[in-house]
């Protein structure tokens, strides 16, 4: 089963809760009939909760997390504990943006996948190098970088706490899992249009390497089987040749879900491919 993910960020017109209340339910009705393709929508916090209880099909989440629960942290996202009570159950974690302009740091993420995985919430954990670190050929050192500080220490800790007890065990795993997310940087126009310098199109023969490297650092730690998103630039026009790689589980798309017409499109080739 291919899954579609849909950041919807900062965007104006889907903070208006009619208008962000029209999209899903609408939606929901478009995919009612599909049952190969998984769809998750990541609105903004404004909009949250209201989304969280209009959906059956999609699954709702959250753009971030705070690892705490309480405490002075002015400005703080939602905590695990504020989501599950809104019927909240996904997040995104490290997303290249909160890394880039909100200093989420390796660090901040494995904090906040730790904050995740206690409450059962599913985390899509966001994960790349940027158009310098391509270009001096760092990619591999960057994804490693990112798994071993962001990413391992959290899993170990939250491996370790039900290690001792098999049906505390089976009831975690049963509640909660992870996958990740491979965002180019270099593939994203906004991160290239800071720099003056123009996106570069992830090519399949960039994207298979990375995503490679991904798998082979999860399987040496103990971590055969995740689920990969691919994140950078997809489009209506590129989805079908990206979800038809096995290497790549779906798409964790930005501007391309702001878009009713596009966004269905991109399922309904997902659904397709789900079928072949």
């Amino acid at each position: 089963m291919k899954i579609i993910a849909g950041n919807w960020k900062f965007n104006k017109e889907l903070r208006n809760l009619e208008k962000a209340i029209n999209f899903v339910e609408a939606l929901e009705e478009k995919i009612s009939g599909f049952n190969n393709v998984e769809v998750k929508i990541f609105p903004h916090d404004s909009v949250l909760p209201q989304l969280a209880k209009k959906v059956e099909k999609i699954k709702i989440g959250a753009q971030d997390i705070h690892w705490e629960e309480d405490g002075s942290f002015t400005g703080a996202p939602f905590s695990a504990k504020d989501l599950i009570s809104m019927g909240v159950k996904e997040v995104l974690i490290g997303h290249s943006e909160t890394r880039a302009y909100f200093g989420v740091t390796d660090e901040k993420v494995s904090l906040k996948l730790k904050a995740a995985l206690n409450d059962g919430i599913i985390p899509t954990i966001c994960i790349g190098e940027d158009i310098e670190e391509k270009e001096r050929g760092e990619t591999e050192g960057v994804l490693r970088r990112q798994i071993e500080k962001g990413i391992l220490p959290a899993l170990a800790i939250y491996r370790e706490q039900f290690s001792e007890n098999s049906s505390l065990q089976n009831e975690v795993k049963s509640k909660s899992s992870f996958m990740l997310a491979y965002e180019p940087l270099y593939a994203i126009a906004g991160f290239a249009k800071l720099r003056g310098l123009e996106p570069k199109s992830a090519q399949i023969g960039d994207i298979k390497p990375a995503i490679g490297i991904i798998r082979k650092t999860f399987s040496e730690n103990g971590y055969p089987e995740i689920k990969i998103l691919y994140g950078g630039s997809s489009n209506p026009e590129n989805a079908r040749e990206l979800l038809s790689h096995p290497c790549i589980d779906g798409l964790l798309l930005g501007t391309a879900s702001w878009n009713f017409g596009s966004f269905f499109e991109m399922i309904k080739v997902a659904e397709e491919i789900s079928l072949i």
